[in-house]
């Protein structure tokens, strides 16, 4: 992460500094024990920690709309952040990713056997510490279940350039936005929130985590490898259909050339025209669409938390307008 994000980032979570802390030390501790090889895995995968934006808001929830984050808090939250880090592991193996936060992947360092199985070896450890908080072990297991299937759903559509717009937000909001949703709907239950405001938490949540993902997506086209710290360009090379190439589709609605395209789109492309096409859409204004479409996201995700308290309010919309700036 550059020092001008870690500077943003330091100031959105200026309020749970002490708490981030305590859940990176609750991180450390749960894996010292570890036979010596796993914790050298642990420890690789602990470099590509970045924003943690999912754990903090549910810190932030805790602490700035219940009054305390207690040990349950950082449980959960660490819990949270265990699920994101082994659906990165995976998800690189997924996309032949060759970096993560500027270093090198788990599977380009340590094989795909190795990568798979740490995975795996997270996401138990993840329920497992679920199942010490009464109530959280079904809510969690249901949401990686949900990850899974948004995996799964958009493999099925690699290189299937016709799925539409009501296909791309179902594996989105399956793949990337239940989890920011949870986080924010269990920050309020563990807070006891009332369950009307635990459910516009969880819708809040909901919105950021798609607005997430169509930044991500936008970025895949024109972000800075060196800047985003992953590997770039990897969409369009995995046949998977996005925001912004939908939206160049539609610019190109009744021209000979958007056939032609389409049929080009259902098998792996060639360099030269993987590069044409991106080049194309960041020129016709397909990812400028896009972001319009992430800020629409973002309105809706503030809309939904004006009753809530000044303070935690504040700082969830700081926390939305970062994501929609985000360029790394």
């Amino acid at each position: 992460m550059s020092a001008e994000a870690s500077a943003i980032l330091k100031n959105l979570y200026a309020p749970i500094l002490d708490e981030i802390r305590l859940l990176e030390r609750f991180l450390e501790e749960e894996f010292a024990l570890e036979e010596p090889f796993i914790l050298q895995l642990i420890q690789y995968i602990g470099r590509f920690r970045g924003k943690q934006i999912r754990p903090a808001l549910l810190l932030m929830i805790g602490k700035l709309g219940g009054g305390e984050v207690t040990g349950e808090h950082v449980k959960i939250a660490a819990v949270i952040e265990m699920i994101h880090s082994a659906t990165l592991v995976h998800d690189d193996i997924l996309d032949s990713a060759a970096l993560r936060r500027n270093v090198e992947t788990l599977h380009r360092r340590w094989g795909e056997r190795v990568a798979v199985l740490m995975g795996d070896f997270i996401y138990s450890r993840a329920f497992a510490l679920s199942t010490e908080v009464p109530g959280m072990a079904q809510v969690l297991s249901q949401t990686t279940n949900t990850i899974c299937d948004g995996e799964l759903l958009q493999i099925r559509h690699r290189f299937l350039p016709d799925m539409g717009e009501e296909i791309y937000f179902k594996i989105i909001f399956k793949k990337t936005a239940i989890l920011y949703a949870v986080a924010c709907e269990l920050g309020g239950c563990l807070s006891r929130f009332d369950p009307e405001d635990c459910r516009k938490l969880r819708q809040f949540g909901l919105d950021l985590g798609m607005a997430f993902q169509i930044v991500d997506d936008c970025m895949d086209y024109a972000g800075d490898e060196k800047v985003v710290g992953k590997s770039l360009g990897t969409d369009l090379h995995q046949g998977k259909v996005t925001l912004p190439l939908l939206y160049y589709f539609k610019s190109l609605q009744g021209q000979a050339k958007a056939a032609a395209l389409k049929e080009a789109l259902r098998k792996p492309l060639s360099a030269a025209l993987e590069k044409e096409i991106a080049r194309e859409v960041r020129e016709e204004g397909a990812l400028q669409s896009a972001f319009q479409r992430a800020e629409e996201f973002i309105q809706s995700a503030k809309s939904t938390i004006t009753g809530f308290p000044t303070c935690l309010r504040e700082c969830l919309e700081q926390v939305s307008d970062y994501v929609l700036r985000r360029r790394h």
